[in-house]
């Protein structure tokens, strides 16, 4: 994720320089909560599992529609780690209260046999720092998640810096349709050691993965330095990354 944000930060300069940085639609400096539900379901449910979520939809879709969330999503990982995650939910409000409303409405149905039946299960509620997209309905694609740590103390500066100089280069990319949506998120109930982070990236194709990661690597190849300061800010051995298919996804 170092040379993705390096690479980022060079692109923004680039950009910047020729005044092409466009805003992007929906991409907005208010307040915004996610909450994520994890789940670890057996193979031999993974067809149960994905009716019981295409049941879902039609809730998830009126959350959105009487504008109580943002977004929502449904995902399966696609990189697998023996102890790791199959299956994963969120959604996005613009308030805790919002955000807190549509999940007494989705634990009405968290009791059904394929939920009960995986084997293991984490949630979290995420301060989302900033946050870009565009109207969707019924689109697909993958999910990127990147988390870092900052050095004790560094958090505030890497905040900063992550909002300063890789928000504008995301937004342009959700603008041009390379990004359906992105999340820089923290910890808003802390289950994790301090100091974590989340930069998740929504992407409607594969072309659309190569694109950005192509433009990224060039960038910082061109001039490695710019990441300098982010690297001073994390913790390396903590980087870990997340890839997983989007089975359903909406943005008002």
């Amino acid at each position: 994720m170092k040379c993705l944000i390096r690479a980022a930060m060079f692109v923004l300069v680039l950009v910047s320089g020729l005044g092409l940085c466009a805003p992007a639609a929906r991409a907005q400096e208010q307040g915004y909560y996610t909450y994520v539900s994890h789940w670890a379901v057996p193979r031999s449910q993974w067809a149960a599992f994905a009716k019981e979520e295409e049941a879902s939809k039609a809730t998830m879709q009126k959350l959105l529609a009487d504008g109580t969330l943002v977004a929502w999503g449904n995902t399966e990982a696609r990189i697998h780690q023996e102890d790791g995650y199959t299956h994963a939910e969120w959604f996005t409000a613009t308030s805790r209260a919002a955000l807190l409303k549509a999940l007494e409405v989705e634990m009405a149905g968290a009791t059904n046999p394929s939920f009960v039946a995986a084997t293991r299960h984490h949630d979290v509620l995420h301060h989302t720092l900033a946050h870009g997209g565009k109207t969707s309905s019924g689109a697909q694609g993958y999910l990127r998640v990147t988390m870092w740590k900052a050095k004790p103390g560094q958090g505030e500066a890497l905040q900063a810096h992550v909002t300063k100089y890789l928000k504008p280069m995301l937004d342009a990319k959700v603008a041009d349709g390379t990004i359906l949506m992105y999340n820089f998120d923290a910890e808003d109930v802390h289950t994790a050691e301090p100091g974590a982070y989340n930069l998740a990236i929504v992407f409607p194709n594969g072309e659309a993965v190569d694109a950005f990661f192509a433009a990224v690597a060039e960038a910082d190849k061109q001039n490695p330095a710019v990441g300098e300061a982010l690297e001073s800010l994390t913790v390396e051995e903590a980087h870990r990354d997340t890839f997983s298919r989007v089975t359903a996804f909406q943005h008002k």
